[in-house]
């Protein structure tokens, strides 16, 4: 797949099982065990999605990102299907974020083996260490 053409989105045009089989595609749980509705509703939720397609129409990105459009934006997901990785469109998935919320600070909460591909395009640590937590509620 080197070299394929994709084409980047902004909308939120996915159907919920092409979007679960892309998370899967990453590891980010089984396909068949996500709910379509509530995949509905984290699409809807999100204020700005993106995505790439490949010349076929198949589902090849997908980024996710909250903004107060002043103060900060959050990624939410930063998702590239392995076999097209390392061929630019995680790059224009973070750009098109980076387009709409021109001169707001954009935070990345990713894994560490993840670090050097935000490290590349310009992110950096802040002065003050920051955690991540989270919880699931039962």
């Amino acid at each position: 797949m080197q070299g394929e053409q994709f084409a980047i989105r902004v909308d939120k045009e996915i159907g919920p099982r092409e979007l679960a089989e892309l998370m899967g595609s990453v590891g980010w749980g089984d396909p068949e065990g996500y709910d379509e509705d509530v995949i509905r509703r984290s699409l809807a939720s999100y204020p700005f999605v993106a995505h790439a397609r490949d010349t076929a129409g198949r589902l090849m990105g997908y980024i996710s990102a909250f903004s107060d459009g002043a103060f900060s934006t959050f990624i939410g997901e930063l998702v590239v299907r392995p076999e097209v990785q390392h061929q630019g469109i995680g790059t224009e998935l973070l750009s098109a974020v980076e387009h709409q919320y021109p001169g707001v600070p954009i935070y990345a909460h990713s894994f560490a083996d993840n670090e050097p591909f935000f490290a590349e395009r310009g992110y950096r640590a802040g002065r003050r260490r920051q955690s991540v937590l989270f919880k699931i509620p039962a």
